[in-house]
């Protein structure tokens, strides 16, 4: 409950207490914990295509940019959960790295790309 402030001539206030520093940020944690599972699944689960994609004249290239999708995705989640250290940078290098993901990993990547892109907005925008 608001506190109240009576002044000089008895008029009521309601005192207006400065924002938290260190707001809440379960909306952006939930929204990471969705992206690393579709990422894990998705990103995950193309490894079977990329292998044989590789046996058949790949050479390594398609696992490897697999498997650089599922670490950046690593590498995102961990940083969700240090937005209030320094909201803004850490927006933009969630936001690059769903971007990443999601023009490298090709139609396994599209999924988790888009939600890590929305995450990474959603902390740029709530302050």
């Amino acid at each position: 409950m608001a506190k109240k402030i009576k002044d000089d001539e008895g008029n009521v206030y309601k005192q207006v207490a400065p924002s938290d520093p260190n707001r809440k940020r379960t909306l952006e944690i939930v929204i990471g914990i969705v992206a690393i599972i579709l990422s894990v699944v998705f990103i995950g689960g193309s490894f079977g295509a990329a292998s044989v994609a590789d046996a058949f004249g790949g050479g390594g290239y398609y696992t490897a940019k697999m498997m650089l999708g599922l670490i950046l995705a690593i590498i995102a989640f961990v940083l969700v959960f240090f937005i209030n250290k320094k909201r803004k940078l850490i927006g933009w290098i969630i936001l690059v790295f769903g971007l990443i993901i999601l023009f490298m990993c090709g139609e396994y990547g599209i999924i988790p790309g888009i939600v890590y892109a929305i995450d990474g907005i959603l902390i740029l925008v709530r302050k």
